[in-house]
This record gives structure tokens, sequence and C-alpha cells, in this order.
């Protein structure tokens, strides 16, 4: 009889157990829509926390759980306690819904913040060489007109984020701490030109050309660092952020 009703009591321990991971999951799915009801779209709020929208959206849908460093920067971007958000510890955050800064005619300097959009200049970075993305934890945000977006690089506010190097693997022409502007309408290498993109879980600025059989040709900036060329299953599994089209450092 002992046997028995030990084997029932862990039976019914391992039951309890997997219970409360469910629900523990299910609250965190449940703050994360939360917070996504103050936002326009997933995908807006995605790219200003620098994550990319697949892996929001499978947060959202409890398929996949966030790193550390993903967890912290969403937090930030949401502008809610990580303990709250991670455990639900706390009260609830009073959210105000995030304000989309849109163009508006000219009608004097009352409508001049609105000409502009605020982007954010956060943890989120990509290597580019040695260094350390958990370096920087402030969040500061860097205005950009609407107009400029569109006459220089033909984008859409919505469809650009600020994205911080980290490393000297691409100088002299992108410098360790350099701040790029991103298109990331362009998630393909369709063309030659220099990207930000995840691979092995590691976020990345490089310069890439697509081969005809697929193989990817990566390439550094500085001399210092070899090429490397990625098989076409290996690049199969990248994700692309997007394109590089501005930067901005120290002279």
């Amino acid at each position: 009889m002992a046997g028995k009703d030990t084997e029932k009591w862990v039976t019914v321990g391992a039951d309890d157990d997997a219970e409360r991971q469910t629900g523990d999951r299910e609250a965190f799915v449940s703050r994360l829509h939360f917070v996504l009801e103050h936002w326009p779209s997933a995908d807006k709020l995605a790219r200003a926390a620098g994550i990319s929208p697949s892996a929001l959206r499978k947060w959202l849908r409890g398929e996949a759980e966030p790193s550390r460093e993903r967890l912290i920067a969403f937090a930030d971007t949401a502008g809610v306690p990580i303990a709250w958000l991670v455990r639900g510890e706390g009260t609830q955050p009073s959210l105000h819904r995030e304000r989309v800064i849109a163009p508006a005619a000219d009608d004097g300097d009352a409508a001049l913040p609105r000409a502009f959009i605020a982007l954010p200049r956060r943890v989120a970075a990509a290597a580019a060489g040695a260094g350390n993305p958990d370096a920087e934890q402030t969040v500061e945000f860097l205005a950009f007109r609407h107009d400029w977006l569109r006459t220089n690089f033909n984008l859409h506010p919505d469809d650009v984020q600020l994205i911080r190097a980290v490393g000297d693997s691409m100088e002299p022409g992108i410098q360790d701490g350099d701040l790029l502007l991103v298109d990331t309408t362009q998630t393909r290498f369709t063309e030659f030109g220099i990207y930000v993109f995840e691979a092995q879980e590691e976020r990345l600025v490089k310069r890439v050309q697509r081969k005809f059989d697929g193989t990817l040709f990566v390439i550094s900036d500085n001399t210092v660092y070899q090429p490397e060329i990625i098989s076409e299953k290996l690049a199969s599994e990248i994700i692309v952020i997007g394109k590089v089209v501005w930067r901005a450092g120290r002279m």
C-alpha cells in the first residue's frame, strides 16, 4: 500500500507541476497581449524592441520563450517592470497607448513634432566583431523626419529600425558604437550590401553576397577578419532583420 501511495503521490505531483507550468505560460502570454493592446501592431512593437516580428508572434502564441536579453529589451520598450512581465509580480502597470507619430500639414510649430518619428537607441545591437552587446542598458530616442526618410531612402517610418553596432570587424566604414538605420522591408539577401541578420542566436552586421548555388559570402570590411562562406542549408536558417541604409557615429 505504501508503494502504491508513493506512486500515486509522484504522479499527482508531476501533473500539478505540468499544470503550474502551463498556467505560468498562459499568464505570461496574457501579459504580452496586454502590452500589445497599447501598440498599433505586433510588428511595430517588435521592431521598436529590436526583436524579429516572427519571434514575437511565437511568444504571443505560447510557442517559444524569449531569452533574457530579449525580455529586457521588450520590457524596456513597453515601459513595464521585468518582474511583472516575467512573473506577474506587483500591480498591473498603467500603460498609455503608444503615440503614432504621423506627418501633418505645415500649421506652425505645434505640428512640428508630428513630422518626426522617434526611434529607440537601445540594448539591441549587432555584433561587428569582438564587443559586448549587453553593455548599454539605457533607452534613448533619436528623431527622424518622415520626409527625410522618404526622400533619401523611399522608406515609410514604420519600416525602419535603429540598431547599434558592436565591435570592429566592419571598420573603417562602421565603427564600434555606431548607430545603423536599417530598412526592415529587406528580409532577404536580394543584392550585395550590408545587412543585419541573426545566425545561430547571434545578431550580426556584415556585408553579404549571395551566390548562384545558394551559399552566402559573408564579408567583414576590416581585413583582419577573414570572409566566411555559409552553406545553402545554414543560409536558409538565417533571419534577416534588414539592410543598412545609413550610419551615424563619431568622426
